[in-house]
């Protein structure tokens, strides 16, 4: 692991969730339009680019290789949805921020669907898109 692979996953990981961010916005109450809830979905953006950092160096310090194996990516999956509804679960139950009606929620869990899938599926894909652009850079 070396900066230019924490830089490329930083900025794969900042496009991916700024798009999804504001994809899902309207599925939040309070946030209906884009002007309104763009520096909202900012900060998100940001502390979902920590998390995959964070998330890179939990598994340097565990595997000491970078993610590359369906195996892999699998786990980053599984990683990113408990991280995911750990936040979900944490802010809704602080009143950080509440659902719109058109929030599907996840039966059992009461959390969204979309921010969940955004973890679940853009932390693996960070880690892939990444993979292929330092073998290729």
């Amino acid at each position: 692991m070396n900066i230019r692979y924490i830089s490329i996953l930083a900025f794969v990981a900042f496009l991916l969730h700024i798009i999804w961010e504001n994809a899902q916005a309207p599925f939040y109450a309070g946030y209906q339009s884009f002007l309104q809830h763009l520096p909202i979905c900012s900060i998100g953006v940001f502390g979902d680019i920590l998390i995959t950092l964070l998330v890179l160096a939990f598994l340097w310090l565990l595997k000491k290789n970078l993610p590359s194996t369906k195996t892999d990516f699998f786990a980053l999956a599984i990683i990113g949805f408990v991280i995911a509804v750990a936040i979900e679960q944490n802010a809704l139950l602080l009143g950080k921020w509440s659902y719109a009606p058109t929030m599907p929620l996840i039966p059992y869990l009461q959390v969204g669907l979309m921010p969940i899938l955004q973890m679940t599926i853009l932390l693996p894909l960070s880690f892939y898109i990444t993979g292929l652009f330092n073998k290729k850079v």
